[in-house]
Parts: C-alpha cells; structure tokens; sequence
C-alpha cells in the first residue's frame, strides 16, 4: 500500500511539471533553411524633402502569411532620420521566407520626433502596428524585392500626432536597355538596378560568390562567374531568367570573364587552380583549358578575335592566349608586376596597372615591351579604358580617379575624388556616366564624367564586387 502511494505522487508531480512546462513554453518563429527558402528584401524608398525634420523608428516589422502566419523579419536599419535619407533608398530589412503566398506586412512606429528650432518635439506615434496590404509569393530559391514609399501629405497633425502612411509595392517591368547589374562576392545574388536612377529595382539569385561579369548587348546575354560553385552563369537580361550555366571543374573557382568582340568565345580565369578557361558562348561548352605557372588576376581583349591578353600578378607575367588553338603563343615578364589590364581602341596599346608602382604602364602590343610610363601615384586598384574619348580611369585605394590621355600626357591630367577604394569602373555611353564600385563604403556610384558630380549611389551587399551597364562602352 505504502509503495502504491509513493508511486502515485511521483505520477502526480510529473504531471505537475508537464503541466506547468506547457504554459511556460512559448512558439518562436524559425528560419527555413536557406535551400529550401526564398530570399525576400525591403528597400524604404527615397524619403521627400518635407520629411527632413522627422525622426522615428520602425519595430516589430513582419511579413503576413496566407494562413495567417507571422514571420519576422530581420532589420537592416530601424531609426529613419529623415535628412538623411532624403533622395536616397536604403535597404531595411532581408530575410529568408518559406514558399507561400504573403499577404503583405505588418510594422510598428515608435520615437518619432519633430525637429523645432528650440530642439526635438515628441511625437505621438500610432499605438497600433500597420497593416499593409500587397500580395507577394515567395517561391523556393528565388529573391523578390518589395519597396516600402512614404507619403509627404498630412505626416504631422494637430502638432503633435504623428500619421505616417506607407505604401508597399514592386516596381514595374524595367526595360532592358536601362538596366544594371553588381556583383557581391559574399552572396548568392546580383543586384538589379536602374542605371539612370542609379536605384535597386531588384535581386537575382545566381549562385554561389558571384564575381566577374561579362555583358553581351547584342545578344542580351550576361556571363557571371560563380567561385564557390565552379561555373559560370548565363543570364537573360531582358526577364532575368538563368539560361544555363558552364560547369568548370572542382577547385577551379572562376573569378574574372572577358568575352570576344563577335561575342562568341569567353575566357575565364580561374584562381583556385591557376588555369583559363576558354568556352563556346553559344554552346556554354569548355572547348579547352591551357595551365598557368602562377594564378592569374586580371583577362582583358582587344578588337582582335582570336586573342585574349591574361596578367599574372604574382610573377609579373603577360600571356597572350590564342583561342583558337588554345594555348599561350608568348609570354613576358614585366618588372612592375602589373594585374588588371585593358588595351586602347585600336588593340595597338595595352594599359596596365601595379600594387609596386605609382605609374600607368603602356605597353606594346606587338612585342608586350614597356614604351611609356605615365605617373599616377601609389594605390592603383582598377581601370578603364573609354575607347570614344581615348582617356583611361585609374581607381586608386585612397578613393581618388585618376585621369590619363595616355595618347599625349606623362602624368594624369585630372582626377576627383570619391569615398572609399575604387575596385570596378564601367562607362555608360548614353549618359557619359562612370559607375564605380565602392566595396569598402559598401556603395556604388555614379559620376556624370563631364561636371565629376555625382548623380547617384546605390547600396551594395556584401561590399560589391564588379558593375556591368547595358549600352556601356
């Protein structure tokens, strides 16, 4: 009897302990993993100028399942000070989501503050979270981008409420010739932008660490080189659709493309096993690949079809590959270690740059001998050769750009200045407009080339890596 009721209480304490443990638990939302999930990014919209007093924050942001569901999201940014985002997109919150239909989001306004001329007025913000309704599907390995706008009418009434109201939406179709794309080597997808707007219109996911890019306008076509995937993908410019992508082998890791004049052979080279890859664009097939002796940093070509121009920083080496016999036909040592490189209009000059020298080498192209050296200073990061006004764009480390008519000039001619290191330049030949990737500032900017203003900046993820335009030169 005794041993029964020692039994009974230790049955009827652990129903105690389950009992209590059942209201004390709580349901915490969790991330899908990411392989079986779509990416999802919100960009707060350029804020109008009547908002430049205005400060609040935004909390408790989530996205509203079909079913009901809450998800929330992951802010990038939660205070908006309003002068300072005035006329500029920022990215507010990203995260995965599961597959599904959404039926838009939910956030919460707090702190908000009027700016007065004797200092912060408190604002009475409104207690209940906002709903914001817009349908959006997630689907399983895919991004989709939403843009959260402001309205400047009625923001603050009877002095001191504070009436936000936001709008949610995606942009309309961009048409093809207006679009951009950055690369950002520690993510999986590039960024969609409007190159006059210089704003993020979207994301693509391609793969694994994108990094160099090559853009075939004619046939509407863009090559992403994926390093942690060993491939190399193909784009449709016009509906980002992912046409294929060329299967290089295990350890090869793509890093820069260049793409033939006629468009129909790329060249990739492939750091991690010190190789180039030379590929049919039509066919995305690997006709063959030829050995280096030290890893290659930078391929450029020239108006001549069958031959590709690839440096070797390490060894200070120029090899001039022959693509149709797929093998290196000379090779030369420079003594300043050159390893970016780009060739004038005509294909007579290579323009090279160093980590060891404060000069812009020219080269013969012909003999790869060293005819001139123009000054440039210490830093040189990357290049661009503009093949309508015959200058060539030096991007240093100290931010600044260095101008050079190489045609006529010893030193540069003109330089301006910009926040951070400059890693990739692109011209855009409908505007005269420079695009330079800022990995540092995390940005990428746009500089009318005529007045060196800035038109724009857009942010970028992971730092950036490389910017190609449709209609660039």
């Amino acid at each position: 009897m005794l041993l029964m009721q020692r039994v009974a209480g230790l049955l009827l304490a652990g129903l105690v302990i389950l009992a209590t443990c059942s209201c004390t638990v709580q349901t915490v939302p969790v991330q899908p993993p990411a392989a079986a999930a779509g990416s999802f990014a919100l960009y707060l919209q350029p804020l109008p100028q009547e908002i430049h007093l205005l400060h609040f924050s935004i909390t408790g942001l989530v996205a509203l399942r079909e079913d009901g569901g809450e998800i929330p999201l992951t802010m990038t940014m939660d205070r908006i000070a309003g002068e300072d985002l005035v006329g500029i997109q920022k990215k507010l919150a990203t995260a995965p989501l599961p597959p599904g239909v959404y039926q838009g989001l939910s956030l919460q306004v707090v702190d908000a503050t009027l700016r007065g001329e004797e200092g912060d007025i408190n604002l009475l913000a409104p207690e209940e979270a906002l709903r914001l309704t817009y349908q959006f599907t997630i689907i399983k390995g895919e991004a989709k981008t939403l843009f959260l706008s402001l309205s400047p009418e009625r923001l603050v009434t009877s002095g001191v409420l504070f009436s936000p109201k936001f709008a949610l939406w995606e942009p309309e179709r961009l048409l093809p010739s207006l679009k951009g794309f950055a690369s950002n080597s520690g993510s999986d997808s590039l960024i969609i932008f409007n190159k006059r707007t210089a704003q993020t219109v979207g994301t693509l996911h391609v793969g694994a660490n994108p990094k160099g890019m090559a853009l075939d306008q004619r046939r509407g076509w863009l090559y992403v080189a994926l390093a942690r995937e060993n491939a190399i993908a193909v784009v449709e410019v016009s509906n980002g659709v992912i046409l294929g992508k060329v299967r290089l082998q295990f350890g090869d890791e793509p890093c820069e493309l260049a793409l033939s004049p006629s468009g129909s052979t790329l060249v990739a080279i492939n750091q991690g096993s010190n190789t180039v890859s030379i590929i049919d664009a039509a066919s995305l097939f690997e006709k063959g690949k030829i050995r280096l002796t030290a890893e290659p940093t930078g391929v450029f070509m020239g108006p001549e079809e069958g031959r590709a121009y690839v440096l070797q920083g390490s060894s200070g080496t120029i090899s001039v590959v022959d693509l149709a016999g797929r093998k290196v036909v000379i090779s030369k040592e420079v003594e300043e270690f050159p390893f970016k490189g780009a060739v004038n209009a005509d294909g007579s000059l290579l323009y090279l740059i160093s980590d060891f020298s404060a000069h812009l080498l020219v080269v013969d192209a012909a003999s790869l001998s060293v005819i001139r050296k123009i000054f440039i200073g210490q830093g040189a990061l990357s290049l661009k050769a503009d093949h309508k006004t015959g200058l060539v764009y030096i991007g240093m480390q100290d931010g600044a750009i260095a101008v050079v008519d190489p045609r006529s000039a010893l030193m540069l001619i003109d330089s301006f200045s910009l926040p951070a290191g400059v890693h990739h330049l692109a011209i855009d030949n409908e505007e005269n407009a420079l695009f330079a990737v800022l990995p540092q500032d995390g940005k990428l900017q746009k500089i009318d080339l005529v007045s060196k203003q800035p038109l724009g900046s857009l942010e970028l993820e992971n730092g950036g890596h490389a910017v190609a335009v449709m209609g660039e030169r």
